[in-house]
């Protein structure tokens, strides 16, 4: 029954705002030192989806689970630590979320601005169209890096410079008139990267250090183009169950959108901060945490057992074979991170999340 039930509630969390990947192929995995609510269950689940990354839970104060897990299907792998840093893409949306809402709080911009207004430099046709809020939630319109033409060809990527990459987003054509759908697009939050530039009094990375990684003391959290030492070796899985170690090419292209490097010591700290209501003011809380237009998370309700629900705020990422995974759950004061390096798929990342908030969160455990 409790295998259905994860399954369900990770179909379910998908649904709610998640990009599915296909489940990894069953593999042998070894775990080091692995200690759950419920052991053989989750030790099985790691094992069958061969995972190689980190693990942390926490409650308040108190450390439930930190573990780094090293799969054995992969060879002459390097292992991962605790101190083992990640890509953890898509999660820094987040980030550059709180700072733009924090520049919304002191006057700086308004949500509901243009690009016109804010990147006068910017030359779109839609500029005058296309407010901050729409980037925030995804609604502008402005479509994917995945439209650019060539942008699956590394050479492509490797040439770009920041006057020619501007030249190719502004070239894009808008998907849907602005605030009338929603489309997940990296162009939003590295346009919103470049407003926290021109209105902030200083740069994105600068902002980001100032306001949130160093006041949290997260130290080992910051941007792979300026440091990348540390990092897990990813390992992208192909469809017969092979490994690939692919470079992450140009990746301040990713800037603001998918450029962040972390440990789940810091993303453990990140995530109590928000719970916390260090990070957001009431006003910019009930804007990134709207359920139907949330702002970098995504709101849902969590089942743990059959009796008992509970409520989630929950963040991903992807990037050639990394993946991350943060959820809160604020009536618990809980917060479970999970970073991954062998593209264990978003739909296993779901269902490991789920299994831990059911273990640890759970009534009756």
């Amino acid at each position: 029954m409790k295998h259905r039930l994860i399954a369900t509630i990770a179909a379910a969390l998908l649904a709610s705002g998640c990009t599915a990947e296909l489940p990894a192929p069953d593999t042998h995995a070894t775990t080091h030192g692995v200690e759950f609510a419920d052991s053989s269950e989750l030790s099985t689940l790691l094992e069958e989806l061969s995972f190689s990354g980190t693990l942390f839970v926490s409650k308040g104060d108190d450390t439930l689970l930190r573990e780094a897990v090293n799969t054995s299907s992969i060879e002459d792998t390097t292992d991962i630590t605790l101190e083992t840093r990640f890509p953890i893409a898509s999660m820094t949306k987040s980030f550059t979320a709180a700072l733009v809402l924090t520049l919304v709080d002191e006057g700086k911009l308004g949500l509901d601005q243009t690009l016109a207004e804010l990147l006068p430099d910017f030359d779109a046709p839609y500029a005058d169209k296309v407010t901050v809020r729409h980037l925030l939630q995804n609604r502008s319109g402005i479509p994917h890096y995945i439209d650019i033409p060539g942008w699956f060809d590394n050479d492509v990527k490797r040439a770009f410079t920041d006057k020619s990459f501007m030249k190719a987003v502004e070239g894009l054509d808008l998907k849907f008139t602005p605030g009338s759908d929603y489309l997940y697009s990296n162009v939003n939050y590295f346009l919103l990267a470049l407003i926290i530039d021109r209105h902030s009094g200083m740069d994105y990375e600068a902002s980001l250090q100032k306001q949130i990684l160093d006041p949290l003391g997260m130290t080992a959290t910051g941007q792979l183009y300026q440091d990348p030492d540390g990092l897990a070796v990813n390992y992208l899985k192909h469809s017969d169950g092979t490994y690939e170690t692919i470079p992450v090419v140009n990746p301040v292209l990713f800037r603001g959108t998918a450029s962040m490097v972390s440990t789940a010591d810091d993303l453990n700290t990140w995530g109590h901060a928000v719970i916390d209501g260090k990070i957001y003011s009431d006003a910019a809380e009930a804007e990134a945490f709207h359920t139907d237009t949330p702002m970098a998370w995504i709101v849902a309700e969590l089942p743990v057992s059959e009796e008992q629900s509970v409520s989630v705020t929950y963040y991903n990422g992807r990037l050639i074979g990394y993946l991350s995974l943060i959820m809160l759950v604020p009536d618990e004061d809980g917060v479970i991170v999970i970073l991954n390096n062998n593209t264990v798929g978003y739909e296993n990342m779901m269902g490991l999340a789920a299994t831990l908030a059911t273990n640890y969160f759970g009534n009756e455990n």
